[in-house]
Order: C-alpha cells, then sequence, then structure tokens
C-alpha cells in the first residue's frame, strides 16, 4: 500500500474554491472530474454554499460528509495554510495544492511553501504542488481526471511525469491526438513535497505502465531520483527530457576540467547512472514513447523492411546504419521462397521493395518472410497509399503478421489520411493492431535507434559492481599536510606524491629551482629531457611558453633555461620541472569534479592543447566499475583514433582502464578534491608505458 494511491486512486474529491463560474480553475476540475466519469464521490467546497454542476457545495472541508481522500486547493495563497490545517483536522490523506505564488516568486515564497510542508508532515498529509496542474489515471477503476487541462486522455500504458505544466501538456496532447492511449498523468509544480522520483517508483510498480516519460526542469535531490529511479529504469523504460541544458557561460574555473563540466552535466552522468534514456527532441521522446508502449524491445540490432516505394526505406536504412544497427542480407532460406510469391520486378533483399502495386497477399508473404529470418530484430513496413492499390489490404497484412510475432514491428504510413475514408481506415486499423504508425521514415528510424538504445543499457553489465583497484591510506596524511596555492591547488611536489600514492605512472621528473639543479638533474635522467615551468596562474602552460620538448644536449636544456626564467619572470610562486622525455602517443585527459549531492565524476576524453576546442570528452560517477570505465573509452566521439588510425597501433585500452579506476579510487577516497586534472596522459600501444605527463589536483578544504 502506497501513500500515492491516495493521489491517484482516489474513493472521494473534494474541490476547495470551487465555482460557477466556468473560466476558473475550481470550476473545471469538477467539469474534468464529472466529464471522464470519476468513480467515487465529488464534493465543491465554497463557504458561499449553493450548488454547481448540480452538485451541493459544503461551506468547509470540515463540513464534507465521510471521508476524504483527496483535495484540490484552489485559494488565494495566504489562505492555504489554514486550509491545510482544516484538512489534517478532517484526516485527507492527499491535497493537491494548485494555487500558485510560493517560491517560485522568492524567498518570502519559499518560506510559506516550507510551513506548508510542515504543516501537512505535522498531521501526516501528503502535498502534491504547488503551482500544479494536479493528476490523471485512465485505470477503469479510477477515471480520474484531477487537473483544469483540456486535453483527450484514452487508456494506454504510457505513465507521465512533468515539473513543467505547458511541457505536460504538449506530451499529452500529442498522445490525444495521435491516439496514443496513457495510463497516468502527474505534473507537480514546485514538488515540496511528493516528488518526480517518487512518482516515477510508483509508476514502476504499476504493471500497467510500460514505459515512463519524463519531463524535467531541475533536480532537488540528485541523490534521490538515483535511488528511486535506478531500479525502474532496470525493468522499464524512463524517457527523459531535460530542459535547462544551456548557460551563458560555464562556470569560472582554473583547469581543464573545471572548464569542461557544462551547465548539464550532472544531469547526463546521472541519466546515465540510472539507465534513463535521455532526448533533446520532445517530438522523437513522445514518438519514441508511442512504440515502447505497444511493441516488444528488439532482441538485437538487425532491421528489416518492406515498402511498395523504394525511397522511404533507403531514407530509413541510412538513419538506421548511422545510429549503429544492421540491416543484414535475407537469409537463402527465406529469401528463396519468397521470390516465388513476389512479382518478377520485386527486389527480395533488405529492404524488399514489391513497388507500388504490391497486394495484400504479397505484404504478408513480405512480412512473414522477416518474421522467420533469425538475422532480423525489428521490421518497418514502409507503404504510399495510391489510389490503385488495396490498402486495407495492407492493414490486413499487418494485423495478421502482428498477432503472431515476438519482433518490433513498426509502419511508415506516408499518406493523407483526410484524402480518402479507405487511408483513414488504413491507419486506424494498423494502430489498433499496436503498430506505431510515423508519417516520416526517419521518425520510424530514429524510434528503432531509441529502443536500441535501451535495449543496450537494460543489457550492459551491472553498474554497481565497484572496482576497488587500489587503497592508500597515507594519502590522507599528504592531503593534512599539503600546502595550497591561493587558488586551491596542491603544491606540485604534494600532487605528485598523492598520485603516486594511487600508482598513476607518472613519468620520471625532477623539481628544480636553479640551473646547477637541472643541469644534474637532467644528467640523472639522461637526455632528451622536456623543461617546464609552473606557477599558480599558469594553467595553459604551452600557451604561455612554459613548456619546451626534447631538449637533447645540455646547451639546448640551458638556452631553454634562460629563456623561460626570462619571459616568466613576472610570475609569483615561479618554479620549475623537468621530465623525461617519452615517446610520444594519443594525448587524452583523464580528470574529476564533483557532483552536487551524489558525489565525485570522472572525465575521459581526447586532451592535449585542443581539449577546451574539442570538448570530446564524457563524464561518469564515481565509484567505477570496469565496465563503466571500459565503456567512457568507447563514448567519445573520436574513439577510433584510440582504435589507431592511418597506420597507428591502437592504444593499450587496459592501461587506460586502469587509470581510471584508479582516478575513481582516488576521488571517492578523498572528496575534498574539487578539481583534478591529468592532462595530458600519453595512451601508448601495448608493450610502452602510459604515463601521465602533466597533472593538477585543487581542493575544497571544509
Amino acid at each position: 500500500m502506497s501513500s500515492l494511491d491516495a493521489l491517484f486512486f482516489p474513493k472521494s474529491i473534494a474541490v476547495i474554491g470551487a465555482s460557477n463560474r466556468p473560466f476558473t480553475i475550481g470550476h473545471r476540475i469538477l467539469t474534468n472530474l464529472k466529464r471522464y466519469g470519476f468513480a467515487g464521490s465529488i464534493t465543491p467546497v465554497n463557504p458561499k454554499g449553493g450548488e454547481i454542476l448540480g452538485m451541493p457545495v459544503a461551506p468547509s472541508i470540515l463540513e464534507v460528509e465521510g471521508e476524504v481522500d483527496l483535495v484540490h486547493v484552489i485559494v488565494r495563497n495566504t489562505l492555504v495554510a489554514q486550509t491545510l490545517r482544516d484538512c489534517v483536522t478532517k484526516g485527507v490523506k492527499v491535497a493537491i495544492i494548485n494555487t500558485s505564488g510560493f517560491k517560485e516568486l522568492g524567498p518570502e515564497g519559499a518560506r510559506q511553501e516550507r510551513e506548508l510542508v510542515e504543516i501537512a508532515r505535522a498531521g501526516g498529509l501528503r502535498l502534491f504542488g504547488p503551482n500544479c496542474q494536479g493528476v490523471m489515471n485512465s485505470d477503469p477503476r479510477a477515471k480520474l481526471y484531477a487537473n483544469f487541462t483540456f486535453a483527450t486522455m484514452s487508456p494506454g500504458h504510457i505513465s507521465i511525469v512533468a515539473q513543467g505544466g505547458g511541457v505536460a501538456e504538449v506530451i499529452n496532447n500529442y498522445f490525444g491526438m495521435n491516439g496514443v492511449g496513457q495510463r497516468m498523468y502527474a505534473s507537480n509544480g514546485n514538488a515540496c513535497d511528493i516528488s518526480v522520483p517518487e512518482i516515477i517508483e510508483y509508476y514502476g510498480q504499476d504493471e500497467q505502465t510500460r514505459v515512463i516519460v519524463l519531463h524535467a526542469e531541475s533536480f532537488a535531490d540528485p541523490r534521490e531520483f538515483l535511488e528511486r529511479v535506478r531500479p525502474v529504469a532496470a525493468r522499464k523504460p524512463v524517457l527523459a527530457l531535460k530542459s535547462g541544458t544551456t548557460a551563458e557561460g560555464a562556470r569560472a574555473a582554473s583547469s581543464h576540467t573545471g572548464g569542461l563540466v557544462e551547465q548539464d552535466t550532472i544531469s547526463d552522468v546521472l541519466f546515465d547512472k540510472c539507465g534513463v534514456l535521455r532526448f533533446a527532441s520532445l517530438s522523437e521522446l513522445c514518438q519514441t514513447a508511442q512504440a515502447f508502449a505497444s511493441q516488444p524491445v528488439p532482441r538485437g540490432n538487425g532491421v528489416g523492411m518492406v515498402t511498395n516505394a523504394g525511397s522511404p526505406a533507403i531514407i530509413v536504412t541510412d538513419e538506421v546504419v548511422k545510429g549503429g544497427l544492421q540491416v543484414p542480407r535475407l537469409s537463402p532460406q527465406v529469401a528463396d521462397p519468397l521470390r516465388e510469391k513476389l512479382q518478377a520486378i520485386a527486389s527480395v533483399a533488405n529492404p524488399i521493395d514489391m513497388m507500388a502495386t504490391a497486394a495484400e497477399e504479397e505484404f504478408t508473404a513480405a512480412l512473414q518472410a522477416l518474421d522467420a529470418d533469425p538475422g532480423i530484430d525489428a521490421m518497418v513496413v514502409c507503404f504510399m497509399t495510391p489510389f490503385f492499390v488495396d490498402t486495407l489490404g495492407i492493414a490486413k497484412a499487418v494485423e495478421k503478421v502482428a498477432a503472431g510475432t515476438d519482433k518490433t514491428l513498426l509502419a511508415v504510413g506516408m499518406t493523407n489520411p483526410e484524402e480518402k475514408v479507405e487511408w483513414r481506415e488504413t491507419l486506424k486499423r494498423v494502430r489498433q493492431a499496436g503498430v506505431p504508425v510515423y508519417y516520416f521514415p526517419e521518425a520510424a528510424a530514429r524510434v528503432l535507434i531509441n529502443m536500441d538504445r535501451f535495449r543496450r543499457l537494460r543489457d550492459r553489465p551491472p553498474t554497481g559492481v565497484v572496482e576497488k583497484v587500489v587503497t592508500a591510506p597515507g594519502t590522507a596524511k599528504i592531503i593534512e599536510q599539503a600546502t595550497t596555492d591561493s587558488q586551491g591547488f596542491l603544491a606540485p611536489a604534494d600532487a605528485a606524491a598523492l598520485l603516486a600514492g594511487y600508482g598513476l605512472p607518472l613519468v620520471p621528473e625532477r623539481r628544480v629551482e636553479s640551473w646547477a639543479e637541472a643541469r644534474a638533474a637532467a644528467a640523472e635522467l639522461g637526455y632528451p629531457v622536456v623543461l617546464k615551468a609552473s606557477a599558480p596562474g599558469l594553467v595553459h602552460k604551452s600557451e604561455a611558453g612554459a613548456v619546451a620538448v626534447g631538449l637533447e644536449n645540455e646547451g639546448r636544456l640551458k638556452q631553454a633555461f634562460d629563456d623561460m626564467q626570462s619571459r616568466l619572470a613576472g610570475q609569483e610562486g615561479l618554479a620549475f620541472l623537468l621530465q623525461k622525455h617519452v615517446e610520444q602517443g594519443v594525448e587524452v585527459i583523464v580528470g574529476g569534479a564533483p557532483a552536487r549531492d551524489l558525489g565525485p565524476m570522472v572525465m575521459f576524453g581526447l586532451g592535449g592543447i585542443h581539449v577546451e576546442v574539442l570538448r570530446d570528452v564524457v563524464f561518469k560517477l564515481a565509484p567505477l566499475g570496469r565496465a563503466e570505465a571500459e565503456s567512457m573509452l568507447d563514448a567519445l566521439q573520436g574513439s577510433a583514433i584510440l582504435a589507431g588510425v592511418r597506420g597507428q597501433p591502437p592504444v593499450d585500452r587496459e592501461k587506460l582502464v586502469d587509470i581510471l579506476l584508479r582516478v575513481s579510487c582516488l576521488l571517492s577516497d578523498h572528496p575534498e578534491i574539487s578539481e583534478l586534472d591529468l592532462n595530458p596522459v600519453l595512451a601508448a600501444p601495448a608493450g610502452r608505458p602510459t604515463l601521465v605527463v602533466d597533472y593538477r589536483v585543487k581542493l575544497e578544504r571544509a
């Protein structure tokens, strides 16, 4: 028994602030409850009494007869607190506060909202809102439209939760206009008590909810989201659109990693950790939800197509291949018999192109062939509706195959349903067979790509298996006794000791302050060497002329030392580092930064001097499992560089995975690290050492 049962399956509802005026929220909610056929009792509440929509009005919630599970509160914001006190006295279970004028208006509104929460929690009352729309539930046991919107809602298997009422209504209207059924709906505004993660958790326990659609504007408690949503996303698709992804600029940062943490990076790592499928397009999200609601998740990535017009299927082919899916050749055991059933001009390949004159029997045979082919996991049927084609026959073919297949089946119906009755009936029958219909071929292709994204998320190795490759208890003392500059960065020697404590492979190096020390260090390390200058303000060393590489002898080292000392004479805290020159490799960056309320994030990407231009990086929440670390290498747009290009050998992936896991341990053990840069790390082929060439560690001391 959940406390949200009274919200989505109430037996009785009171509308406090009900009105006889049609263009008011209180009137609209009563209208919706009656129109949709709410299965329980409805009581309007207004101090004026009387009658509204044929229902007697109670002057107060305290005078409503019998128990009340759910109330709508539509009174002035200054009256909401007392109204909730009365609800507590009455024993109401949940209050939907439609009234606005709380934390969205500023500090005073936030204070008033906190007061509402205190009243409710003290009295065992749950709050939904304030500043919200409400909820809906198509279950025949509820028939609940506790909302003031106008959208049509028919029974289905998509459940929606959205912070923004406007976006929620767009989603709701899309499904209603396209005849797509919904299960439950919630738009909870300020979410002062009942949260978005709690609602998703509730949907996850509902057997009739097959797919969950989420619109998020912010995360009040990222940790709660992770704990509640992650188990749900492991069982059923959670599709999310996060708005508010841009800012005037990245936050001020004094390291590469800090500059690469975008405003919305935390949303990405949170959704990834939970297994939530993120979308940038609201239309694509809705189209994908439509497929998840009625079709099985593809077992693999093989796509087969049947069409009576070649070009749309070519568009689907191009899109799915770009999205990482396969369009395999038909197996001989299905292709050979199929040729005998189709016209001689038909192309028995993949796509199967039967030309415009194909009839019911040919569509049936082609779809059945795809269904029988073991290399095909998802099917797309594309059809146009010229005047000389029996389009209802196409619908019958789809119905026949849809009833017997366990493979994913989507349709592309390129027709104007308003033009002819039979064309409208064709689309209707295909949809009634549980097959989503899309007008544009690329829309169906994107849906398949997204379904495959979910399959791969669902089937990836468990991320909860943390790889603890190293424990370094002595490093706590290093941090405790370390000196930091004015920006919080560890002194280079302390940073080196900390990284070495976690077994990170640093290039052999010596710190020097004078030419005599540099000369002696070079003799010890052996030529060629690299000379670097360091100072608190030197983030981009190459641009500042603070790096000299390939110094093959003492003369070149002396020249570089003198030039650097002269050029950077004004830098406070100037010091020098001499490193052994190492063979070139692929320059990558490994870093770390905190995610609010979630702990540290590990970053990996293509590094070097162009890291902030390319911005080809990926973040994941620490601690990492081995599978997560491996996936970071493959997630880069330039991942092919790691695999070897233009005759170059591939890098040693295992060495990079080991570094990522060690950094994960370091960040998890020391949450006081606010920024970590290992850039560049020279990733070398197997048999050569992969080495950290440069590094910076910043602390946020308590």
